[in-house]
């Protein structure tokens, strides 16, 4: 299996009659992209009420995030995007994609949960977060029906930002320009005398979860037992992040920071085995099944002499690293796990809800529960007010231009458990 990825640099974007990309610049045609997504099928329950483009450094603030969007699309004749999820079942990971750098879509939702973000592409806020220095699609879209489910409509919305995602990317592949960077990922190669590196990663944790909600290949992973993917499958498109946004989301899997950091180690300091996916279940029996599984395939399928970890959220999915860390290091496995932490003393034992003295290498992307304030901006894209985005019954809506409190958690990508924050922790 061979990913060539082309990859187009995103120095400006602007809208403008027809879709162009040359030297940097993104032209859009609004009407255009409208007219595409109302000519999609799939999309008809929901209708797009907005699109706004903003860049880093504007004094902007975006509210009501679901979910951020790469612009991603698998090129050559047959291919489909994100099968399972846009199209029919298709393996990924093998041939040429097309992806805009320094680019993101935002989805903008029209109904409240507590799990949608603020973005601030100026001052402190944007200072904690690597979303800060993107150019940005942000799309509003509401429910043609009042009465439609709110699963039934995030997924809509996933899938119209993908759609466009998809779009965008496209525009650049087919233009004439070459490419800023070309990027090969294989693991055809396997490397001699170095050690063997696996990367088991949690793609959902079942207690925050949706039924029908797709994530692999479609796939919603309410039986899931841990397997193996190959990694250029992540970074193709056959995994979308969940619903409910526990400081990971879609563009972070596509363009997944460990994945690629250890193809860019592969061959110089270990030899990339390849990826387990696994999701933390509710259930004992589930969760220690999924265990003794990942162990097994980690070590006596992949034969891996080392692994890294990430999980989805806190809680049960933190014990459930912990029990396949214990089980790995038994057997030899040096293991190191990426975790965020909730409030505490900045020691291992007070931050996570379960802890393990085998898991003696953990990286913290930062206290998802530290409150911040961020001051006015002047333009406001998503509405006027901030809903309570805590647990707080009395908390009560911002105006979204003025002075704002949240939580680190609640700032898009600052606190990203796949590893792309902005920020680190250094844990006792």
């Amino acid at each position: 299996m061979r990913l060539n990825v082309k990859e187009y640099t995103i120095t400006s974007v602007g809208w403008g009659e027809g879709n162009a990309y040359a030297d940097g610049r993104l032209t859009l045609d609004k009407s255009g992209l409208a007219g595409f997504l109302e000519g999609e099928s799939d999309l008809r329950d929901i209708r797009l009420t907005g699109m706004e483009l903003v860049g880093p450094g504007e004094k902007a603030r975006v509210i009501n995030i679901f979910d951020v969007l790469p612009a991603h699309a698998r090129l050559g004749e047959g291919a489909v995007n994100y099968p399972g999820m846009l199209g029919p079942m298709q393996a990924v990971g093998d041939g040429l994609s097309a992806r805009l750098a320094d680019f993101s879509v935002l989805a903008v939702s029209s109904m409240p949960s507590r799990y949608l973000k603020v973005l601030d592409k100026d001052g402190p806020g944007a200072e904690l977060t690597p979303y800060s220095a993107h150019h940005h699609l942000a799309f509003m879209a509401e429910p043609r029906d009042p009465a439609m489910k709110g699963s039934d409509y995030f997924i809509a919305l996933k899938k119209m930002g993908l759609k466009l995602g998809v779009y965008l990317a496209r525009i650049a592949a087919l233009s004439a320009c070459a490419p800023a960077r070309a990027f090969e990922y294989s693991l055809d190669a396997p490397v001699a005398d170095l050690p063997r590196a696996a990367y088991v990663c949690m793609l959902a944790s079942l207690q925050n979860w949706e039924k029908g909600e797709p994530i692999l290949y479609g796939n919603d992973l309410a039986n899931m037992t841990p397997t193996i993917l190959h990694p250029n499958e992540i970074l193709d498109g056959a995994v979308v992040a969940q619903n409910f946004n526990l400081g990971i989301d879609t563009y972070s899997f596509v363009n997944h920071p460990i994945v690629r950091e250890l193809y860019d180690r592969h061959g110089k300091d270990f030899d990339f085995a390849g990826v387990v996916v696994c999701a933390s279940h509710v259930t004992r029996d589930s969760r220690e099944r999924s265990a003794f599984m990942t162990r097994n395939l980690v070590r006596h399928v992949l034969k891996a002499d080392m692994a890294v970890f990430t999980k989805v959220g806190g809680g049960i999915p933190e014990s459930d690293v912990m029990t396949a860390i214990e089980m790995l290091e038994a057997e030899g496995v040096t293991t190191a796990a990426v975790i965020w932490c909730q409030l505490g003393d900045g020691t291992v034992r007070d931050t996570l809800s379960a802890f393990s003295p085998a898991a003696d290498a953990l990286v913290s992307v930062g206290i998802n529960d530290i409150t911040l304030r961020l001051p006015p901006l002047g333009r406001v894209i998503g509405g006027d007010y901030l809903d309570p985005l805590s647990d707080d019954p009395g908390a009560l809506p911002q105006p979204a231009a003025g002075e704002i409190n949240l939580r680190c958690r609640e700032l898009c990508g600052a606190i990203n458990q796949l590893g792309a924050s902005a920020v680190s922790l250094t844990i006792r």
